[in-house]
C-alpha cells in the first residue's frame, strides 16, 4: 500500500513535471518568437528607415550637382548670347557671381588654354590641378580636390563644363567653364536625425576613399573600404560582395562587426551621375535595433509570470503590434500613394506641353495644326496651374494657415467672371453650359469673392471633365433675405456619368478619386477644398448623384447684404460700351523678357502703343518723364530687380502731376493667395491678374477700368 503512495506520488510529480516543462516550453518558445519578432520588426524598420536617409541624401546630392551644372551651363549660355561683351567684362561679372552664389571661385576656360578666374588672374590650364578632369571631359564632370594656393585653401567640389564647341567672346574662344563650391556643402545635406547621431552618411569613390561625410564620421581613417578588411561579417555578407556591389555599381545592405562595435552599411551607386564613379554609404550602430529589441523585451516581462499572463500578453502583443503595423503602412501608403498621383497628375499636363511644343516646331507651316495643337497645349497648362493651386491650398488648410477675406462684393459680377473662365472649356468640350441668377435678389453681398470663385471652379470644372459632348452644364444662384442676411444657394449639376453610392460615401476625403472613368485625371482634392472653404464661410455642402444620369453639388453660405455702389448688372450679362483698346498708350513693366514680349505682342494686335520697362525703377522714369495723361494704363509685375512692383505703384502715386492719382494700374503677379492680391492693392494698384495670365480675363478688367474712367 506504502509502495502504490510512493508511486502515485511519483506519477504526480512526473505528471506536474511534464505540465511544468510544457507550460516552460510554451512559454520559452513564445518568448522566443515574440523576440525574434521584435527584433525582426525593429531591424525592418531600421533598414526603412536607411533606405530613406539614403533616398534622400541621394536626392539631395543629385540635385545639387543637377543645379550647378546647370547653373554653369546657363552662365555659357549668356556669355554665347552676349558674344560681343569684351572678356574683361565677362571677368567682372564672374567676380559678382561668386558671391551671390555658393560658388567660391568660377572660371572660364579659353581654347588656347587660358583659365580666367572670378578673382581675376589669368592662369594657364597645365597649372590647375583639375586640369586633367577638364580635358578628358566630353561635357561635364564632378570632382574633389584640396586647395591650397595662397588665394585660398579647404577642400572642395569641382563642377565643370566642356563644350562640344567653344564659344566666341571679346575675341577669345571660351571652350567651358569651373566652379569650386567648398565641399561641405554636401555635408550639410546629409542626415541621420532618426538615430540620434549613431549614425554615418558618406560620399566615397570606388577605391573607398572618402569624398566628404556627415559631422559623426570622425574616424582618422580616410578610407570607408579599408577597415573593412579586418570586419566579420553576419548574414551571409562580405568584403568580396562589398567590392564587387561597388565595383558593379549596385546596391547593397550589409551587417559586420569591427574594432568591437556592430553596424548596418547601406550602399547606394551615384555612379550613374555627373561621370564620376562616387558612392553613398549609411552606416549605423547596430545598438539602435539592440536597444529598442531590449526596452520592448523589458516591458513585456510581467506577462510571461505565468502561461495565462504570457498567452494574454502575447495576444495583446500581436493585437497592438499588428494594429500599429497597420497604422503605419496605411501612413506609407498614404504617402506613396499621394506622392505618386501627384507626380502622374504634374507630369501629364508637363510632357503634353513639352510634346505639343514639339510637334508645333515640326509643324511651323500648318495652321490648322498649329491651332489644335495650341488649344490642347492650354488645356494642359490650364489643368497644370489647378493641380499647383489645389496642393498649395491643402497645404494652407493642414497648417491652419487659411483665412477668409471678407469685402463687399458683387455676385452678378462674380458669377460673370466664372463664365468667362469656363465657356472655352464648355465650347471646346461641345457642351451647354447655363446660368441661371434670376433668383438672385440681392447680388451686393460681403464675402470672400476669391474663394467663392474658387468653389464655383472646382465643381463647375469637374462637371465639364466628366459630362460627355452633347450633354449640359448648369450654375443656379437664387437667394432668400432674412433679417440683412442673404442666404445663397448656389447649385451646380451636369448631366455625365455620374458617381457610385460607394464613391459618395468618401467623396470629402483627401485625394479620393473614383477610378472606373477611363479618362480619369485630377488630384481628388477639389471636393475637399470645397468643402472646407464653405464650412470657413459658415455655410453647408451635399452631392446628389446617379450614376450614367448625372451629379448636382450644393451649397448654401449666408451674406451680410450691403448696400449696392450703383446699377445693378444682370448675372451673365455684359454691359455694352464703345470702349475700346485701339490707340490706347500703355506701360508694360515686366522684368522677364519672355512674358513682357507676350503681353505687348498680344496687345499691340489690338492697336495699342506699348512702351516697355525692365524693373520699376525704370517705369517710375519714363512716367515721370512723359506728357500728363500721355499714358492711359500701366501693367506691372511685381517681384522685380532694382524696384519691386509695389514700390513702384508707391511712387507714381506719389509723384507731383495731375494724372499720378488717377492712371490705372494693373499688377501682374505671380503671387496668388488673397494676401498678395490685398498687398498690391494697399500699394495703390486698381486691380490684379494672376500668372500664368487669363488673357480674356485680362481684357475685360481692363475694359471695365477704362469704361470707368471714361
Amino acid at each position: 500500500m506504502k509502495r502504490k503512495v510512493v508511486e502515485k506520488h511519483e506519477r504526480q510529480w512526473w505528471v506536474w513535471g511534464v505540465i511544468l516543462l510544457i507550460a516552460f516550453a510554451i512559454l520559452g518558445g513564445g518568448y522566443w518568437m515574440y523576440y525574434q519578432s521584435i527584433e525582426s520588426a525593429v531591424y525592418s524598420t531600421t533598414l526603412s528607415f536607411m533606405e530613406q536617409i539614403a533616398d534622400h541624401d541621394h536626392l539631395n546630392i543629385v540635385n545639387q550637382m543637377d543645379s550647378k551644372r546647370e547653373y554653369l551651363q546657363t552662365m555659357l549660355g549668356r556669355i554665347e548670347a552676349t558674344r560681343k561683351s569684351r572678356i574683361e567684362e565677362v571677368v567682372y561679372s564672374l567676380g559678382v557671381e561668386s558671391k551671390t552664389t555658393s560658388f567660391d571661385t568660377l572660371y572660364l576656360i579659353s581654347e588656347d588654354g587660358q583659365v580666367y578666374s572670378s578673382t581675376y588672374l589669368t592662369t594657364p590650364l597645365e597649372n590647375m590641378p583639375w586640369a586633367d578632369e577638364y580635358r578628358q571631359a566630353d561635357s561635364s564632370f564632378v570632382s574633389r580636390y584640396d586647395e591650397v594656393s595662397r588665394e585660398q585653401w579647404g577642400e572642395y567640389l569641382v563642377y565643370g563644363v566642356h563644350l562640344p564647341v567653344p564659344v566666341p567672346c571679346g575675341g577669345k574662344n571660351i571652350s567651358g567653364a569651373v566652379g569650386l563650391v567648398p565641399i561641405d556643402e554636401i555635408a550639410d545635406q546629409m542626415r541621420l536625425e532618426s538615430f540620434d547621431g549613431q549614425g554615418i552618411a558618406a560620399v566615397m569613390q570606388r577605391s573607398g576613399d572618402i569624398i566628404t561625410a556627415s559631422q559623426q564620421y570622425n574616424t582618422r581613417e580616410n578610407n570607408f573600404l579599408k577597415p573593412l578588411e579586418r570586419a566579420q561579417f553576419k548574414n551571409g555578407g562580405s568584403l568580396e560582395s562589398c567590392l564587387r556591389a561597388v565595383e558593379n555599381a549596385e546596391s547593397l545592405f550589409v551587417e559586420y562587426s569591427l574594432d568591437g562595435e556592430s553596424y548596418y552599411a547601406l550602399f547606394q551607386s551615384l555612379d550613374h551621375h555627373g561621370g564620376n564613379d562616387w558612392y553613398l554609404v549609411v552606416r549605423v550602430s547596430t545598438r539602435v535595433t539592440e536597444e529598442q529589441v531590449k526596452m520592448l523585451i523589458s516591458r513585456s516581462v510581467p506577462f510571461f509570470a505565468a502561461l495565462g499572463g504570457m498567452i494574454l500578453a502575447i495576444t495583446y502583443f500581436i493585437y497592438h503590434n499588428m494594429n500599429s503595423v497597420k497604422i503605419a503602412r496605411a501612413s506609407e501608403q498614404a504617402k506613396s500613394a499621394f506622392l505618386t498621383n501627384m507626380s502622374h497628375e504634374i507630369r501629364t499636363p508637363l510632357n503634353g506641353i513639352v510634346g505639343l511644343h514639339y510637334l508645333m516646331r515640326q509643324n511651323l507651316d500648318d495652321r490648322e495644326k498649329m491651332k489644335g495643337y495650341l488649344k490642347k497645349a492650354e488645356v494642359s497648362a490650364s489643368f497644370l496651374q489647378s493641380v499647383i493651386t489645389d496642393v498649395l491650398d491643402m497645404s494652407k488648410i493642414e497648417s491652419s494657415q487659411l483665412e477668409i477675406y471678407e469685402n463687399e462684393m458683387d455676385l452678378a459680377a462674380l458669377i460673370e467672371e466664372v463664365r468667362i473662365l469656363l465657356e472655352n472649356q464648355t465650347e471646346q468640350k461641345g457642351l451647354r453650359f447655363e446660368i441661371d441668377c434670376r433668383e438672385l435678389t440681392n447680388p451686393f453681398v460681403r464675402g470672400d469673392g476669391l474663394r467663392i470663385k474658387q468653389i464655383l471652379t472646382n465643381l463647375l470644372g469637374n462637371a465639364v471633365k466628366f459630362t460627355p459632348a452633347g450633354g449640359t452644364v448648369t450654375l443656379t444662384v437664387s437667394q432668400k433675405i432674412s433679417d440683412e442676411t442673404a442666404d445663397t444657394m448656389f447649385q451646380v449639376a451636369d448631366t455625365g456619368c455620374g458617381m457610385s453610392r460607394e464613391f459618395l460615401d468618401r467623396i470629402w476625403q483627401p485625394f479620393e478619386q473614383e477610378r472606373r472613368v477611363a479618362s480619369q485625371s485630377g488630384t481628388g482634392l477639389g471636393t475637399t477644398l470645397s468643402k472646407t472653404l464653405v464650412e470657413k464661410m459658415g455655410g453647408s455642402i451635399s452631392v446628389e448623384s446617379t450614376p450614367g444620369e448625372g451629379t448636382v453639388f450644393t451649397f448654401f453660405i449666408p451674406f451680410p447684404v450691403v448696400e449696392p455702389p450703383g446699377e445693378q448688372e444682370t448675372c451673365g450679362h455684359v454691359e455694352n460700351s464703345s470702349w475700346t483698346l485701339e490707340g490706347k498708350r500703355i506701360l508694360a513693366v515686366e522684368d522677364n523678357e519672355i512674358n513682357r514680349m507676350i503681353v505687348v505682342s498680344i496687345l499691340e494686335e489690338y492697336g495699342c502703343q506699348l512702351t516697355e520697362a525692365c524693373d520699376g525703377q525704370e517705369a517710375v522714369e519714363i512716367f515721370a518723364g512723359s506728357a500728363p495723361d500721355y499714358f492711359d494704363l500701366i501693367l506691372m509685375d511685381i517681384q522685380m530687380p532694382v524696384m519691386d512692383g509695389h514700390e513702384a505703384a508707391r511712387n507714381i502715386r506719389a509723384l507731383d502731376r495731375p494724372d499720378a492719382g488717377r492712371i490705372p494700374i494693373i499688377a501682374m503677379t505671380a503671387n496668388a493667395f488673397r494676401e498678395d492680391v490685398e498687398k498690391a492693392l494697399d500699394a495703390g494698384m486698381d486691380d490684379v491678374v494672376t500668372k500664368p495670365l487669363d488673357i480674356t480675363l485680362l481684357f475685360k478688367k481692363i475694359e471695365i477700368i477704362g469704361h470707368r474712367g471714361e
